[in-house]
């Protein structure tokens, strides 16, 4: 027979505690994960009947329990990971935010408007930090810049139209 994960019995308390977390999960994983300890807790179940009820793997539920049972509720709850370590400096988004602003003839680069790959491309020599242009597009969408696409006019065909739609529109003279 398998090996069961034992919980203590619950007190009025502990149970309060519980289905306050129950219902103030901040997310739907987090939620599966209490209801797992009620089942345990409250029904008896063992952790090959709760896998199929909460569709998680036998292994899910046994580690949650056991994170239960060794250190209380605080260790329920799914935690985000880390993630990697941040690579640009604020003296690199310092300087991101001083040039996104002024024309990159400037600051010696040759072009009229400044693309993500352009500002990479200045920010590594200047920093000495290089990034790829996805990160410099979301360091200027932190700080409310959106990068876009310029829309380009042929103003002598805009003035052609507006002289055209104005002619057509006037009453005829006989």
């Amino acid at each position: 027979m398998p090996k069961r994960t034992i919980l203590p019995p619950l007190s009025a308390k502990a149970r309060a505690d519980l289905l306050a977390r129950y219902e103030a999960a901040p997310d739907p994983e987090t939620r599966t994960r209490f209801q797992m300890v009620l089942l345990a807790a409250e029904q008896g179940r063992t952790t090959y009947q709760i896998a199929p009820l909460v569709h998680r793997s036998h292994d899910v539920v046994m580690e949650v329990l056991q994170r239960y049972r060794d250190h209380g509720l605080s260790a329920v709850a799914r935690k985000k990971a880390p993630g990697p370590q941040r690579r640009v400096t604020d003296d690199w988004e310092e300087e991101l935010l001083h040039v996104i602003d002024d024309d990159p003839r400037l600051h010696g680069v040759d072009s009229a408007n400044w693309t993500t790959q352009l500002l990479a491309d200045y920010l590594a020599q200047t920093t000495g930090i290089a990034t790829h242009q996805e990160t410099v597009r979301r360091a200027l969408h932190r700080h409310d810049y959106v990068c876009k696409r310029s829309t380009w006019t042929v103003e002598h065909k805009a003035a052609e139209r507006e002289d055209w739609v104005g002619k057509g529109s006037g009453a005829r003279s006989s």
